[in-house]
């Protein structure tokens, strides 16, 4: 009979009854549960983050720099308002532990108090702490909502510690400009420094000459000092005497005045006395010259008489008394003469009084400034001589200082050749410096200060390319969750279609094989295509090219039902729990999620034995597209696995109808009605 025959019977039971088409029926649409509604969930769950509640709690008190106020915890929040990556709630420090604690909150940002100051001093201040945000993460709740959590953490970090960054760049190019600008103002300095230093050098012998003519010159003042200072003890001395000569004069022209208007007084009396001498001179005269008129009238009268008495020539007494005559006569004479004479020195003699006594007015007057003048004279003595000891102590210090001189003059002349050889040296110096400080700010090259910010605070770009259209975690996930949901549809397909038992006694093993493989990749191919369109126009997976998907899908399904159908048909129950196991392998070692490099190494040992990590690569390829050769490796791989299974299935069906059906007639399988 032909196995075709086998086929229809097979096909007749188990689609031509409601009861197990229903069943069938449902199991086509398993891969659509699976794959779709896992791929519905987790399309683009990055895209509705939206929704991720995070709490926000600012704590920050802010800072004062360089006479700014600074808030940046309330820029962070102001920028975290204009955010709608999560669902930002700005709470207290309490809500924010209460949601955490009721899970209303997936993730809690805390901005210390002290942000603003770290973040002013991080860049200005040698080992100043760094500013830090404090997240803390509801893994408890959801450990994927963690890793969002976290991850948005870092990209946090990253926009607060650029905007920190723009701001201390900001001011450091702001310096730095400032120092061009000052390397500029310090060249031309330099030059002037240099060419002052030349001159400077020019002047140095005359320097060097001065400062001996220096310390000359201070030897000559300190002998010349020495000199004063004993001059200046003389003049103390002598203003000690003048003191006290002045003390003395004081007290002499007191006593002169008294004696000066003594004096005057006396000058009056002498004044009428000298009257009075001249009145009785002026009567004496008249007297005198009367009695010199009659002793020459007496001479003449004896000389008349001798002559008359010649005999008396001869007498001794009358010549005696001619000769008293005559020399009375005489004497009279010279009398009356002298009485004139005093007559004219009284006259002057009160002329000389009254001249006495207008002198002795204006003496006395005079006498009295004098004894004024010695008087205040007197009374200022005594500063000059107090002046004349503050000079000799002065003189005396002078002297000291001027020994000093000396010391210092001497210690300057040795000093001024050393200045003299360092400002030579300074001439060369400033002048390797002015060329240096030159040719360093023509070198020096120019600061733009938005372009400077710009390339420290975001000094890398990032330009972010994808070997494949992944577009969204659907995408991504497509190849894992389309091969589980095919796995998945295989065995559950083994517990609604028998694979093992016959509807009726087959006509040959090779029947009972082709019309079990026929019927199982049917429902297979079926689930395939329905979870492909359901994929394709319902959720919108973006493929390179659909026919190739499609045929993919197939060959997919129809060797995962060939490995399924081998475990079950040989071993039953045990079979499916082994179908399970290598189920959860390929679930760990396809790099459905993540890479399998990642996993121990026992996993890396055993995906590449395993079909679904071929599915997963295939479809990858597929949809992100790659190298052809892999894919046909991927290819070439399942249909290995298809066939070595079909293979061997067909190896137990024969071997099973050999035992079992080899010599009974044909009859409708009790074991497979009671299965169905």
């Amino acid at each position: 009979m032909s196995p075709f025959k086998d086929v229809g019977r097979e096909f007749q039971f188990n689609f031509g009854h409601l009861k197990r088409l229903i069943p069938i029926i449902a199991i086509f649409f398993i891969p659509v549960l699976y794959a779709g509604i896992f791929l519905w969930a987790f399309w683009n769950p990055y895209g509705n983050l939206n929704r991720l509640p995070v709490a926000v709690v600012n704590q920050d008190q802010g800072a004062t720099y360089d006479g700014k106020q600074i808030q940046a915890g309330q820029q962070l929040v102001n920028q975290l308002r204009k955010n709608n990556e999560f669902k930002w709630s700005f709470v207290s420090s309490n809500e924010a532990k209460t949601g955490l604690t009721d899970n209303r909150y997936d993730m809690v940002i805390t901005i210390p108090k002290d942000f603003s100051d770290k973040a002013a001093h991080a860049a200005t201040t040698l080992g100043a702490p760094q500013p830090k945000l404090v997240s803390v993460t509801n893994d408890r709740h959801n450990y994927i909502a963690g890793i969002i959590g976290r991850n948005a953490m870092i990209s946090l970090q990253e926009q607060t510690a650029q905007q920190l960054a723009k701001t201390d760049t900001t001011q450091l190019v702001t310096g730095i400009q400032q120092l061009e600008t000052g390397l500029h103002k310090a060249a031309n300095g330099a030059t002037q420094v240099a060419s002052g230093a030349a001159k400077l050098t020019n002047q140095n012998h005359a320097l060097v000459q001065g400062a001996a003519q220096l310390a000359s010159g201070s030897n000559a003042l300190l002998v010349h000092l020495q000199q004063a200072q004993s001059g200046a003890t003389a003049v103390e001395n002598g203003a000690a005497a003048l003191n006290r000569g002045n003390q003395q004069l004081s007290r002499g022209l007191g006593q002169l005045s008294g004696a000066g208007k003594q004096l005057q007084a006396s000058s009056s009396q002498l004044q009428t006395g000298a009257a009075k001498l001249k009145a009785g001179l002026l009567a004496g005269q008249t007297g005198t010259q009367q009695t010199a008129s009659g002793a020459n009238q007496l001479a003449e009268g004896l000389q008349a008489y001798l002559k008359a008495h010649p005999a008396l020539a001869q007498d001794p007494q009358f010549q005696a008394l001619v000769q008293a005559s005559q020399k009375l006569a005489t004497g009279s004479a010279q009398l009356a003469a002298g009485s004139g004479q005093l007559v004219q020195g009284a006259s002057q003699l009160m002329s000389g009084e009254s001249a006495l006594q207008s002198g002795l007015v204006k003496f006395n007057q005079q006498l009295q400034t004098a004894q004024q003048g010695a008087a205040q004279m007197a009374k200022q003595t005594p500063q000059l001589v107090a002046g004349a000891q503050q000079l000799t102590t002065g003189l005396g210090q002078l002297q000291a200082g001027a020994s000093s001189l000396q010391t210092g003059a001497g210690a300057l002349s040795s000093g001024v050749h050393q200045y003299a050889n360092g400002a030579t040296q300074i001439a060369s110096g400033a002048s390797n410096l002015a060329d240096q400080l030159q040719k360093n700010a023509k070198n020096m090259p120019s600061i733009h200060q938005k372009q400077v910010v710009s390339a420290i605070s975001d000094p890398v770009g990032v330009n972010q390319q994808q070997a494949g259209n992944i577009t969204n975690y659907g995408n991504g996930f497509m190849p894992y969750f389309l091969s589980l949901g095919l796995f998945v549809g295989a065995l559950l397909m083994s517990i609604v279609i028998p694979f093992r038992d016959p509807s009726e006694k087959p006509s040959s093993g090779f029947a009972w094989f082709l019309s079990k493989a026929l019927l199982v990749g049917l429902v297979g191919v079926v689930q395939s295509l329905l979870a492909d369109a359901i994929l394709l126009y319902g959720l919108g997976v973006h493929v390179n090219s659909i026919v190739p998907f499609v045929l993919f899908s197939m060959l997919t399904s129809v060797t995962f039902v060939s490995i399924i159908q081998f475990f079950v048909t040989t071993m039953a129950n045990p079979g499916r729990f082994l179908a399970v196991i290598v189920m959860i392998l390929q679930l760990t070692t396809s790099s459905g999620t993540y890479p399998v490099v990642l996993s121990p190494a026992f996993f890396q040992n055993i995906s590449p034995y395993l079909p679904m990590t071929y599915t997963v690569a295939g479809f990858r390829y597929l949809g992100g597209g790659g190298k052809l050769a892999f894919f046909q490796s991927d290819i070439w791989h399942l249909f290995a696995y298809w066939v070595a299974f079909l293979a061997l299935t067909l190896v137990y069906f024969l071997v099973r109808y050999h035992k079992q059906f080899k010599n009974d007639h044909p009859q409708t399988s009790t074991s497979a009605v009671a299965e169905a």
